[in-house]
């Protein structure tokens, strides 16, 4: 059972690229980074990428960890094509990253966040950001 993690240059989503590392490494299980991109045939994009993701682990006490990149060319619908993907790459898990938000807030969660709760075929863990 592998571990994805949405790739999210912020500060949620690189607190969840280095939680789901960390799960990986316990757990002695792949770590597969989705990024969704806007075209498939940028070799650019996809080492900038490699190079954040990198710099991430790294600064997070996990950068001797092995991962993966995937990516997923978008058509308009970014959470779409990374349902997709997530249900292409066989994971078992989804990790992903969320502010803090006041009461109301937890209320009306991200609509980003309701559709992969949602549509997402494998069980989501949710990370907060440290206080």
């Amino acid at each position: 059972m592998a571990i994805a993690v949405a790739f999210s240059d912020s500060p949620e989503g690189r607190n969840a690229l280095v939680y789901a590392a960390q799960e990986a490494v316990q757990h002695r299980e792949q770590l597969l980074v989705l990024d969704i991109v806007d075209d498939a045939t940028s070799s650019a994009e996809s080492e900038a990428a490699r190079g954040a993701v990198e710099a991430v682990l790294k600064e997070g006490g996990v950068g001797g960890s092995s991962w993966e990149l995937r990516t997923a060319e978008h058509s308009g619908d970014r959470v779409g094509a990374l349902i997709d993907l997530i249900g292409d790459c066989g994971a078992g898990l989804l990790v992903a990253g969320v502010r803090r938000t006041t009461p109301v807030g937890k209320f009306l969660l991200d609509r980003t966040l309701q559709r992969l709760l949602l549509e997402v075929d494998v069980p989501v863990l949710v990370v907060k950001q440290p206080q």
